[in-house]
């Protein structure tokens, strides 16, 4: 024969039951959902006193491509590429608010002082553009690489 507290106990199994199964999917479903916490692509981080705007150059399928502006403040990072890396070199220019050069390099590279976007990076005065100096970043084949500015 079954008691009264035989039964409450079996209806509270079951319902702790449907609460542990409900509170697992939800759980689940979070986690599937959730945004990833790390980028692939490439990140600047500016670890001087100054704000910095930064242009890359890279290969692509097109050829050499260039583009800016990326304003970074002092002491913070900004993603610049989205997309894993394909290329095992970049090239990175940093100018000050000013538009003055910072960090040298030895590749030469064509930009403009607006936002750009630009493909093969030679005979820049030809085709009303700046030359500027861009130092190379070996990625070393990575699909995530992070740079930190520090020239302080």
């Amino acid at each position: 024969m079954v008691t009264a507290a035989c039964f409450m106990h079996r209806i509270l199994r079951a319902r702790l039951k449907r609460r542990v199964a409900t509170f697992l999917s939800v759980a689940i479903l979070m986690l599937l959902t959730a945004p990833q916490s790390a980028h692939a692509g490439l990140r600047v981080c500016n670890g001087s006193v100054d704000l910095v705007n930064v242009a890359i150059g890279y290969d692509t399928e097109d050829g050499l491509r260039t583009e800016g502006w990326w304003t970074i403040t002092s002491n913070a990072c900004s993603q610049v590429l989205q997309e894993p890396l394909k290329a095992t070199n970049y090239y990175l220019h940093v100018s000050d608010g000013f538009g003055e050069g910072r960090l040298g390099g030895d590749v030469t590279l064509c930009i403009r002082q607006e936002k750009f976007v630009l493909f093969d990076g030679d005979q820049c005065w030809q085709r009303g553009l700046i030359e500027a100096d861009f130092f190379k970043i070996e990625t070393e084949g990575a699909e995530d690489w992070t740079v930190l500015l520090s020239y302080d």
